[in-house]
């Protein structure tokens, strides 16, 4: 189901920016650029296509006109990323219409039609997402005192930004821990966030870091994270790192982003 939804939001991108592309190409010249090189020096043109009375192209020169012939640069651009984009939207229109979900309902749909009372069955030997999300001994103690945000789930948290990032973890179903151990036995560092990926259950860390103008709490990271490296969490693999904004917000669109390229 996830994968489904991935599938279509990328289609809905794709869309958009089709759209938006088709409207700025109402915005351009006319015709098209057509450049010529003589005697070491180059020349634009804008060609006119036929049209009405107009039997042949009509060539006018440009070479001085840098806003028209930036703009008909830009049109080829225009042309061309449409092309590809009609070619990508036929690449997933077809993958939404035979994709199959694998998740354990979807494939066991029939089967659990006559044997409902098989259900948990199909889970046999899994801890379900939003057990596992649980079950873990939470940090009660670990700045206690500075724990001033709750999350949805009513789980306290250090600051406003690390509740944004639980509430778009929640929005898109990823389950999560907040602030439990590293599970390897040479790091003893608790990240803001472990996360269980729901697509293949790979664990991955997510740590947020809010005062990048304190030269001790960025030097105190640094060696947070080559002890990450040498137990083998890093970044683009199984390690998300984020940052405050110089204002000390968060900026909505690189969570998303993160969460759409390494988490869904």
């Amino acid at each position: 189901m996830i994968l489904r939804k991935e599938l279509e939001r990328l289609r809905d991108i794709l869309r958009e920016r089709r759209e938006d592309l088709e409207t700025e190409l109402k915005s351009l010249p006319d015709g098209s650029l057509f450049c010529l090189k003589a005697d070491g020096r180059w020349y634009y043109y804008q060609l006119l296509p036929k049209k009405g009375n107009r039997k042949k192209e009509k060539r006018i020169g440009i070479s001085r006109d840098t806003e028209k012939i930036f703009g008909l640069v830009r049109k080829r651009y225009i042309t061309k990323a449409l092309g590809r984009i009609d070619k990508d939207l036929k690449v997933v229109e077809m993958a939404l219409r035979r994709y199959v979900d694998t998740d354990e309902g979807s494939v066991m749909a029939k089967f659990l039609e006559k044997h409902p009372e098989l259900s948990d069955g199909i889970y046999h030997g899994r801890q379900l997402d939003e057990a596992w999300a649980k079950d873990y001994e939470k940090q009660q103690d670990f700045y206690a005192e500075k724990r001033k945000h709750t999350a949805y789930d009513g789980t306290p948290m250090l600051s406003k930004n690390e509740m944004y990032i639980a509430a778009r973890l929640e929005h898109f179903g990823i389950p999560y821990r907040y602030e439990d151990t590293v599970a390897h036995p040479d790091v003893d560092r608790i990240p803001d966030f472990k996360i269980r990926r729901p697509r293949d259950g790979k664990i991955i860390y997510w740590e947020h870091l809010g005062l990048t103008g304190d030269d001790g709490y960025m030097k105190g990271n640094e060696l947070k994270f080559t002890e990450y490296e040498n137990a083998d969490i890093v970044p683009w693999d199984n390690l998300i790192i984020t940052y405050d904004t110089p204002d000390g917000g968060i900026d909505g669109k690189i969570i998303d982003a993160m969460i759409h390229g390494w988490l869904l």
